[in-house]
């Protein structure tokens, strides 16, 4: 009993430091890929309502790995010019061009810079390293007043493909496999880190937030430029696209962010990066309403305060 109530203490205290100590201002590099730019969207419109000072530096590749990136990395060091692979706003000037990580990581006396696995691999630990290694090194090389965060990426929709192969992977699988490796993960580096999935999993075990495929959706035989009833989804999910043959065809995207799991996703980084326990009312984007922006705010303080008293527990029992 006493052992639980100093648990509970000692999480409250870490909330309360973490309000007092809030941040004004940031510089943040992200690298990462489509999944950081989901995280990020709405994350400078979130500090202008919050009166914070945003400065942005993007590393992020469609579909990048930890691997990929460290790849592009050694090409750098090597003087190859396949290492300037990012073709990204040079924080310095302003102007877009091909940069190179190194280049990106001095760019900028960062705050901090964010490190994460591609969503196909989020799951599997061995695909971590020894490229995580080799960022974390090169980051300690090129931006050593940053901190090095790890954003914990999310499960995928039920109605992704990778779902339908009848093997047992569902996404309750995928979200408890990649939590539990970015969480071994961040402990055993002593890095913070962005509960993104638990918070779009917190929010799918309710009813708002739990999709169903649409019942009255004919999805063999769809009615041009219709689509199911997806108010539920916090993914793209189905879309209206172009095939190669310039025909409007029905697609399903069941892994990136709609507006609604952008803007969840954007009030969980703005509490982590900002050492907030609040996010800012004054922007909500178009397209969600009041009501489920209240919504997605609480399940956003619900995952951070989770991860925070996760940490204290960890913290206190590696003391005791």
């Amino acid at each position: 009993m006493l052992r639980r109530l100093s648990l509970l203490i000692l999480s409250v205290m870490l909330v309360l430091v973490a309000s007092a100590a809030e941040r004004d201002a940031l510089k943040l590099l992200t690298i990462g890929n489509s999944f950081s730019n989901d995280g990020t969207a709405y994350l400078p419109a979130l500090a202008e309502a919050g009166g914070k000072r945003l400065i942005r530096g993007n590393a992020s590749l469609g579909g990048c790995s930890l691997e990929r990136h460290a790849r592009h990395l050694g090409e750098a060091e090597a003087g190859d010019p396949k290492g300037a692979a990012y073709h990204t706003t040079d924080p310095r000037t302003g102007q877009k061009r091909p940069m190179t990580l190194p280049e990106l990581l001095a760019a900028q006396p960062w705050d901090v810079v964010t490190i994460q696995q591609v969503s196909t691999r989020s799951f599997l630990p061995e695909t971590y390293q020894p490229f995580a290694d080799q960022l974390i090194a090169a980051i300690r090389r090129h931006a050593p007043t940053a901190e090095i965060v790890v954003h914990e990426t999310w499960a995928y929709r039920e109605d992704h493909v990778i779902f339908q192969k009848d093997d047992g992977f569902t996404p309750a699988r995928m979200y408890a496999g990649a939590r539990d490796t970015y969480r071994a993960f961040a402990d055993g580096k002593g890095f913070r880190l962005i509960p993104s999935g638990d918070a779009l999993h917190l929010a799918r075990q309710t009813p708002r937030w739990t999709y169903v495929p649409d019942p009255a959706f004919d999805f063999e035989n769809p009615p041009a430029g219709q689509l199911p009833d997806q108010r539920a989804s916090l993914n793209v999910g189905w879309r209206w696209t172009k095939d190669k043959q310039g025909q409007p065809t029905l697609s399903l995207d069941a892994s990136h962010l709609n507006v609604s799991g952008r803007y969840l996703a954007a009030a969980v980084w703005y509490q982590v990066l900002f050492e907030t326990d609040s996010v800012p009312t004054g922007f909500t984007p178009e397209g969600l309403s009041a009501e489920d922006a209240a919504d997605l705010r609480h399940h956003a303080r619900a995952a951070v305060a989770a991860e925070r008293a996760r940490t204290a527990s960890r913290v206190a029992a590696g003391r005791n």
